[in-house]
C-alpha cells in the first residue's frame, strides 16, 4: 500500500470513529476584547466571559450534541505585562481605577466598578467583588461601549470604545466534551 493511500485510509477510519462516537458543537459568546498599549510594558485588556454554563440545545445522547454559550456575559479587567498572559504583573507599583462603565444602545452608562486599587477585577468573582452586580446581556450583532479611567504608576489613563459582540462555533469530538463534566 503506498503512503498516499495508507493517509487516505487512517482519515476515513478516523472520520467514521468520529462520527460514531458522536460530535459537539459549541457555540460561544462574547464581547470582543478592548485592548490598549500603556506604559511600553504593561496593557489593559477588558473582556468578557459567560455568566452561566452553557444551554444544551438538543437531546442528551444524541449522535450530534449541540451548546450554546449563556445569554449573559460578565467582564473582566486586566492590566498585565504586555509579554505574557497570564501572571502577576511586576511593572504595577500603584493603581487605582477611578471608574469604570458601560453601555449598550442608548441606554444610560451603568458605573460598574469606581476607586478600585488592583490591577485584576473580575465581576461575580467574590475574590474580586463583593456586591451581587448584574450580568450584561448578549446582544447579537450588537455592541457594548465602555469607559474605563485609572491612575497606573502616577500616570493617568482614559479609554472609551466599543467592544462588538462576536460568536464562535467550534466541533469537537462528545468524548472530549464528556471528560470535562
Amino acid at each position: 500500500m503506498t503512503v498516499t493511500r495508507c493517509r487516505a485510509v487512517s482519515v476515513l477510519v478516523f472520520s467514521i470513529l468520529l462520527v460514531a462516537a458522536g460530535c459537539t458543537s459549541i457555540n460561544h459568546r462574547e464581547y470582543a476584547p478592548f485592548v490598549r498599549e500603556l506604559d511600553g510594558v504593561s496593557q489593559l485588556e477588558i473582556s468578557t466571559y459567560p455568566a452561566d454554563y452553557p444551554n444544551r440545545l438538543s437531546d442528551k445522547n444524541d449522535t450530534f450534541e449541540s451548546y450554546e454559550s449563556a445569554d449573559d456575559i460578565y467582564f473582566q479587567i486586566n492590566i498585565r505585562d504586555k509579554s505574557r498572559s497570564i501572571g502577576r504583573n511586576e511593572h504595577v507599583q500603584s493603581i487605582n481605577i477611578h471608574s469604570f462603565s458601560y453601555r449598550i444602545g442608548n441606554e444610560p452608562p451603568t458605573l460598574l466598578l469606581s476607586d478600585y486599587d488592583y490591577n485584576f477585577w473580575m465581576q461575580d468573582n467574590p475574590r474580586y467583588e463583593e456586591r451581587d452586580l448584574p450580568p450584561i446581556p448578549f446582544v447579537p450583532g450588537g455592541k457594548v461601549s465602555i469607559s474605563i479611567s485609572f491612575t497606573l504608576n502616577g500616570e493617568r489613563y482614559s479609554f472609551e470604545g466599543d467592544m462588538p459582540a462576536s460568536e464562535h462555533s467550534r466541533t469537537v469530538p462528545t468524548a472530549i466534551v464528556n471528560q470535562g463534566v
